[in-house]
Parts: C-alpha cells; structure tokens; sequence
C-alpha cells in the first residue's frame, strides 16, 4: 500500500501541513490519480467539502480512505 507523502515541509502561512487538499494534491500525497480521487468522491468512498467551486478534501478523510484499502503481504500494523 502506498504511503501519503509528507507534506510537513509544504509552506504554509503558520509553517504547519495543510489540513486540507485540493484534488491534484490529493492525488499526489495518495499516489492515487486525479480521475481515482474524483471517482472516490463520486461513489461516496471519499468525503470532499465544497468552498464555492473548491473541493477540499481533509487529511484525516485521506488517511481513512487510504487505510480502508486492502492490506496484502505481512499483516499491516497500527503507526
């Protein structure tokens, strides 16, 4: 399973990692492709947040998402 991208580094105005994504970044911290992130939110497997037309997507939403996916090989374990 891939792992999210640390982000820690991303400047942001408080120097913290964004607490939310758009989609293209979404995508690139998941290693998942735009069109998966978009078909995610489409069947309901992703949450996404609307500001006018911006869709955000949280970091923990991310996380879940990402963890509900199969675990192959030796039995994940909790980080």
């Amino acid at each position: 399973m891939q792992q999210m991208k640390d982000r820690s580094s991303t400047n942001t105005p408080l120097g913290r990692p964004p607490i939310a994504y758009t989609p293209e970044e979404a995508a690139a911290a998941t290693g998942r492709s735009r069109t998966r992130i978009y078909k995610a939110i489409r069947d309901k497997e992703l949450t996404a947040r609307k500001d006018g037309k911006a869709t955000l997507l949280e970091d923990n939403e991310l996380r879940r998402w990402v963890h509900s996916f199969p675990a192959i090989g030796r039995e994940a374990t909790a980080a």
